[in-house]
């Protein structure tokens, strides 16, 4: 999230958020030092790389299993994206009609036109899949607070699911809030759920906290019994 907060303008901040979203996966320093490596190419901001299409820069540039021509090829589809909709956000406008997930999926639909190597990035439709960075990404643009930026608006955050990850299946298991064995789509709306009966209006104003704060500050287990003592939730 630090790479967003280094732009005010809101077409570099949803392309940053896009960017930081999407290889949000693996060991968070391997993460940040992958995502350091790529925004310092991209001299004028994301947005104005984007638009002029030069991706000569991120040769020899790779991220676990995406390696140079990957990485390229997903700038290229961000360069189609923006002339054919004007943003990322304007993408998934296009196709919303209540359903974020099924507007995402026509939205893939659309941009990858079968190429596998932008699957990871624009994912195939699936029930169970519980579109953790997607999830990540569309909180980051609706949500708006201190660390959230609230640059779409067609969406309301009401609507938003968990972003679930390791952290919040641990504390979600550990809080009754979930009845799944494995991370997936229904288990993040359970946890969304839950989270609902403390606030119907914005369920993920405690994203960042249990993440961030319980989860990877507090070393939760989701064990209860184990990290019971000390637990910020209880």
């Amino acid at each position: 999230m630090s790479f967003l907060h280094r732009f005010s303008d809101g077409q570099d901040i949803e392309l940053a958020g896009f960017i930081a979203s999407q290889f949000a996966y693996g060991r968070v320093q391997q993460v940040l030092q992958f995502l350091g490596k790529l925004f310092e190419r991209m001299a004028g901001g994301p947005y104005q790389f984007v638009r002029e299409g030069d991706f000569s820069r991120l040769a020899g540039l790779y991220y676990r299993f995406h390696k140079g021509p990957d990485i390229v090829r997903l700038f290229e589809a961000l360069k189609a994206i923006a002339e054919r909709f004007g943003s990322i956000g304007g993408m998934i406008a296009h196709y919303y009609e209540g359903d974020f997930r099924r507007a995402l999926w026509a939205s893939g639909l659309d941009i990858t036109k079968g190429d596998d190597r932008l699957r990871f990035f624009f994912p195939r439709p699936s029930p169970t899949s519980p579109l953790k960075r997607w999830n990540l990404y569309a909180r980051w643009m609706v949500r708006r607070d201190e660390i959230d930026f609230g640059l779409w608006h067609f969406m309301d955050k009401g609507s938003l699911i968990i972003p679930l990850d390791a952290n919040l299946f641990k504390i979600g298991t550990c809080c009754g809030w979930i009845d799944q064995k494995a991370q997936s789509w229904k288990g993040a709306c359970q946890i969304t759920e839950a989270l609902k009966a403390f606030c119907p209006e914005d369920p993920l104003k405690y994203d960042f906290f249990l993440c961030h704060v319980v989860g990877i500050g507090g070393n939760c287990t989701g064990r209860g019994v184990a990290c019971r003592e000390g637990c910020l939730l209880r």
